[in-house]
């Protein structure tokens, strides 16, 4: 990590050493702070105090930039602000909903009657040539669905990453560059256990979990591209390239479903959605509330019990 510079240099610190200390490695992060930095001192600040100017300026799209880029700048900042405030600092919070980036696909979450076809269905897949997706794909949507996995980290799993004797996944460098570990179902580990018999006769440690006749791993597109012909096969409509149903709401549905059966159970949402954060590897407990509107809104039964409970961690979620 580079050192940070300017009047900033001292918080900017201890956030990282803080952020490390709870199991980040905020690397990224710690790179843009270090940015911000940076740009702090062409300002000439005499004091490390965050106003709005300074936010504004720094939030400021860039001309090469895109909104991605400049979202992922407006975050890290933005918990910084938090950081500061929280220790009787003074700092501009930018507004959640002044962050330029939204979602461009609105989920699209699976029936519970939904999931049970796909699932049927991926294990009807005819076999091409020497092919092992028919092997694969069952196993690897049973995975996306019951461990809430993005279909890159399901993907880029080595045998010595997943523990079937204990039923345990460990996921190296997922997004944010983040390690965590999962324990899967006992039924998804008995799946995972006959699979690998199946495929894995004659693989070493090293090997891609998930992989081709040829030993290369089985690609996102590959994955994709079946799952298409399951859906078809479920009676689900595709809406179209960008359009969806797509791999990835299965990992939307796991969230949904998963708060669905806390609050079903009684379980506190304030304790629930820390767990299910870091279960999920998102950034922030805040990513992980977007799912509570999401399931008040499929779940309409529930949702009257939602907003008497957890009214105000129902945050106001935009999908355009």
């Amino acid at each position: 990590m580079k050192p940070f510079v300017g009047v900033f240099e001292k918080p900017l610190n201890d956030f990282v050493a803080l952020k490390r200390s709870l199991g980040f490695k905020y690397d990224v992060a710690a790179d843009e702070l270090y940015r911000f930095s940076k740009f702090s001192e062409t300002l000439q600040l005499q004091e490390p105090i965050l106003n709005k100017d300074v936010v504004l300026a720094w939030n400021a799209k860039r001309a090469t930039e895109s909104l991605t880029t400049q979202s992922r700048r407006i975050y890290t900042l933005r918990q910084f602000a938090l950081y500061l405030q929280s220790i009787g600092s003074q700092a501009y919070v930018t507004s959640p909903d002044r962050n330029p980036h939204r979602q461009s696909h609105i989920p699209f979450i699976f029936t519970h009657l939904e999931i049970e076809h796909i699932l049927l269905n991926s294990d009807q897949l005819r076999k091409r040539g020497h092919s092992t997706t028919p092997a694969v794909i069952p196993v690897l949507l049973r995975m996306l669905y019951g461990c809430g996995l993005r279909i890159s980290e399901a993907v880029s799993l080595q045998n010595k990453h997943v523990d079937l004797q204990r039923g345990i996944l460990e996921i190296k460098q997922g997004k944010f560059d983040k390690d965590r570990v999962i324990p899967m179902s006992d039924t998804l580990s008995q799946v995972c256990r006959q699979y690998y018999r199946t495929i894995h006769q004659r693989s070493s440690a090293d090997d891609y979990f998930f992989l081709k006749a040829d030993r290369h791993p089985i690609t996102a597109d590959n994955v994709y591209r079946r799952f298409r012909e399951i859906l078809w096969e479920s009676g689900i409509s595709h809406g179209g390239k960008g359009k969806g149903p797509r791999v990835h709401d299965l990992r939307h549905t796991f969230a949904v479903h998963a708060l669905k059966r806390a609050v079903e159970k009684g379980i506190d949402l304030y304790c629930a959605l820390p767990i299910l954060s870091v279960y999920m590897g998102h950034a922030s407990v805040e990513a992980t509330s977007q799912y509570v509107r999401l399931t008040a809104d499929v779940f309409p039964d529930i949702q009257a019990a939602l907003e008497q409970i957890y009214g105000q961690v129902i945050p106001e979620v935009i999908w355009e």
